[in-house]
């Protein structure tokens, strides 16, 4: 007769949700299915998350005022020669 028993399996462990299986005296056959679309599946990351994390990656913002003068800049130099 087969009986069923629900573990987590980790760390070559088993950690038993329910009841654990009687102990036995003899070799029992035991037959181990896993949900691998569950352990394998990525977790969706919260987009908060996400951007917490990325936060200050790019280094520090520019103000209008510094972006213009930049822009400025390179038009300058792009008129050098063409005239």
């Amino acid at each position: 007769m087969l009986q069923t028993y629900e573990a987590i399996y980790s760390d070559n462990q088993f950690r038993w949700i329910n009841q654990a299986p009687p102990k036995v005296d003899k070799e029992v056959r035991v037959v181990l299915v896993m949900d691998v679309e569950k352990n394998t599946a990525k977790q969706k990351k919260n987009l908060h998350e996400v951007l917490q994390r990325a936060w200050g990656c790019l280094g520090r913002g520019k103000s209008l005022d510094e972006i213009d003068q930049e822009i400025n800049e390179m038009r300058k130099e792009w008129g050098r020669g063409w005239d």
